[in-house]
Parts: C-alpha cells; sequence; structure tokens
C-alpha cells in the first residue's frame, strides 16, 4: 500500500491538486488499483451543484489520469529508469453511468493496455462500491524533466 505522503513525492501535481489518496495495489508497468475520497469540504461541493453537490466528471478524469501517471511513476522508479512523466493525451471512450457524491469513496482500477516509447495508453473504471460510475481509455505521452 503506498500513502497519501508518497503519492505526493511521486506526482508533478501538487496539493490541493493531488486528487489520489492511497494505493491499494500495483502491479509494476500492468495495473494499479487506488482510491479517493470525496468529502464536502472540496472546492466543487460549494458550485457544482450549490445545495446538491455532484463531483464533476472532469476531475474523475484527473483521478484516473493521476491514478495513470502513479503507476508510469512508480515503475520507472522499480526499473531505476527516470524517462520523464505522463501527460494526458486523449481521452477516448470515456463514459460516465452514475453521480458520484461527498461521501462516496472512489475506485479507481487502471490496466495498461500499451506502452510504446513516449506514449502510453490505459483502459480504467471508476466503481463507488460495487457500481460502476466511470470507465473508458485514456492515451498519455510523455513529457521530459527538464
Amino acid at each position: 500500500m503506498i500513502n497519501f505522503n508518497e503519492i505526493c513525492k511521486a506526482l508533478k501535481q501538487k496539493v490541493p491538486f493531488v486528487l489520489v489518496d492511497k494505493v491499494l495495489e500495483l502491479d509494476y508497468g500492468k495495473r494499479i488499483v487506488a482510491i479517493k475520497n470525496i468529502t464536502g469540504s472540496e472546492a466543487f461541493s460549494e458550485y457544482h451543484f450549490p445545495n446538491n453537490p455532484i463531483y464533476p466528471g472532469v476531475l474523475i478524469i484527473e483521478c484516473v489520469a493521476q491514478t495513470s501517471a502513479l503507476l508510469f511513476s512508480l515503475s520507472q522508479e522499480q526499473e531505476k529508469e527516470q524517462n520523464g512523466y505522463l501527460v494526458l493525451g486523449g481521452v477516448q471512450r470515456f463514459s460516465f453511468m452514475n453521480i458520484v457524491r461527498p461521501g462516496d469513496t472512489l475506485r479507481i482500477e487502471v490496466n495498461t493496455i500499451k506502452i510504446i516509447d513516449n506514449m502510453a495508453l490505459i483502459k480504467a473504471a471508476v466503481r463507488v462500491g460495487d457500481t460502476t460510475v466511470a470507465e473508458g481509455q485514456l492515451s498519455f505521452g510523455v513529457a521530459k524533466d527538464e
């Protein structure tokens, strides 16, 4: 299990824009499972929508992107090879099936479809309990550290 402090060290994003709370499972280069706890104190709660907060879909996609970046970053550390970090390139066939609200815990499951040189393609499923709330594919490019 990888805790929040270790996640913050591995991601390029900084608090308060770190949207992954804990990594539960990691199969280097292949698969990762992480969680994000949705609270009523996050900035979106007041505005999206007043008196009826719904976690924005774009933030669900960002949770998946950060979980994917963690998979890539932690796999590189395991191989003692630092070639850069993942940046979102595209969102393909991503669907939202259910609403996410404060109090929910997202379980983000990311599986690698293909990694070629400086590109990666992943498939993700996001669940709250046994209910799938979103799923789809994302593509990434590798940005070099400068």
